[in-house]
């Protein structure tokens, strides 16, 4: 049964898709099934950042804009200069946005929420006391704002004003300018892609940035901040260094405590905070977030608490987000037979994951199915040494994120979340599939897992 995806528009083919990293794994002979992909390889995006003085945009020449400019340029012209419904006051600027676009951040909706009903409770109460109060407005040349309206206690017409405290000293204007960018334009690509990029994204809740880098799982995310941190502290190496190498890097720390409550460190908090750190499942991974003296103890604790919980309570999950706590796995199809699978563990629950060719050869299926712990497709060691629940249903929420070139185009489907009962017999361990016409390879799969207290 074919589930009706939501396209989605992502960077063209000729943009820079990836802010962190080019990822790509290593050609291979043998077909594409496995259960742990190699380390991805990593090459680094070499360009150079926006300029920094505030000078005015000056027609035909785009790199004397402001990051205000830029902003201004570029959201206008996709709005079709409509007026704002809202103005950020951010880093000593004033940034107009509109309802539509601004609900793309996890952080600037909250607060549009939380501001909006603030203005309304004040304007309660200073009709019901009959007094007018100062109320915080913002005015432009031409708006219908007045000050008779706001004593006379009538509603204010103008754009609701938020304000955005930024206390990481990575989170430049520049940055924030192209995050704000990418609201209205899912295409948008910085000059330079640093770390103020991914602080940014983090601060505003900016899932679609983060989504822009593909690994298989968690961990390998984990690895990818970990080997980037370390180009910041070795910007001179030519060649990246083993894992072991990384992780020495970080175990030796020569200060006193952990990395991320060092000054060098802390300002790398924001990364490592948007991370699905609860993803990564396994005692070896989970031995070595011990080991290389990254994280303080606090954040540890909740990570192994999370886990022991999980476990005991028949895999449920404490999830409040989906879009931001269910657990991904990935893969890649690259070559001929268009044919890729791959066995994944959770919480005591094992899935087969599917991407194939069906029919017409630029029409693809992608599924997954519940294995039984004597499947052919489950591994050894995951039979002997791993847990193995014996529930016959497991209720599961999952996603499917489809990307490629379509005609040239970089794009992206979305088979958006769908909730579906597991069992173990032929016709309850499958899900639907979610298929997609017109892709061309490489294909990149994500499949978001998440178990809904039950």
């Amino acid at each position: 049964m074919a589930v009706k995806g939501h396209k989605q528009a992502t960077p063209t083919a000729g943009s820079c898709a990836t802010p962190l990293a080019v990822i790509c794994w290593a050609d291979s002979p043998q077909p594409c099934t496995h259960d742990e992909p190699p380390l991805p390889r990593l090459s680094l995006l070499a360009s150079t950042s926006l300029p920094r003085s505030p000078r005015r945009c000056v027609p035909g020449h785009p790199s004397k804009a402001t990051p205000e400019d830029l902003f201004y340029l570029l959201s206008r012209s996709v709005v079709h200069y409509n007026q704002p419904d809202v103005v950020l006051e951010c880093l000593g600027s004033q940034w107009e946005l509109h309802c539509p676009n601004l609900t793309k951040s996890g952080t600037l909706s909250d607060l549009y929420m939380s501001t909006r009903q603030q203005r309304a409770r004040s304007l309660q109460d200073r009709a019901g006391s009959g007094k007018s109060g100062k109320d915080k407005s913002y005015s432009r040349p031409g708006s219908s704002n007045s000050s008779r309206d706001r004593q006379n206690g009538k509603k204010p017409t103008g754009p609701l004003v938020l304000q955005l405290s930024v206390k990481e000293a990575t989170v430049t204007k520049e940055a924030l300018s192209f995050a704000l960018r990418t609201l209205y334009n899912p295409e948008a690509c910085p000059e330079h892609w640093g770390e103020g990029v991914l602080s940014t994204a983090a601060l505003l809740g900016l899932p679609h940035l983060f989504q822009r880098v593909f690994a298989a799982c968690e961990y390998q995310l984990l690895k990818t901040v970990l080997y980037w941190v370390f180009l910041q502290f070795n910007p001179a190496a030519q060649i990246l260094p083993s894992h072991r190498f990384i992780m020495t890097f970080f175990s030796s720390w020569p200060r006193a405590g952990v990395f991320l409550e060092q000054p060098v460190g802390q300002r790398f908090t924001i990364l490592f905070r948007a991370l699905r750190l609860h993803g990564i499942t396994q005692r070896a991974h989970l031995e070595e977030m011990q080991q290389i003296h990254v994280f303080p103890q606090s954040w540890l604790l909740l990570i192994f608490s999370k886990h022991y919980y999980t476990l005991h309570s028949g895999g449920d999950m404490q999830v409040t987000d989906f879009s931001q706590q269910a657990v991904r796995f990935g893969m890649v199809i690259e070559r001929e037979p268009q044919y890729c699978t791959r066995s994944i563990g959770l919480y005591g629950f094992y899935f087969l994951l599917k991407a194939a060719s069906i029919g017409e050869l630029d029409s693809h299926g992608f599924s997954l199915q519940r294995l039984k712990h004597w499947d052919p497709a489950m591994s050894v060691r995951a039979c002997e040494r791993h847990p193995f629940s014996m529930m016959t249903e497991r209720a599961l929420s999952y996603q499917i994120n489809v990307q490629a070139h379509v005609h040239g185009q970089w794009q992206e489907f979305n088979s958006g979340p769908i909730n579906q009962e597991f069992g173990l017999t032929k016709r309850t361990c499958k899900s639907q599939v979610f298929k997609v016409r017109g892709l061309s390879l490489p294909i990149f799969v994500t499949f978001a897992l998440a178990f809904a207290a039950v």
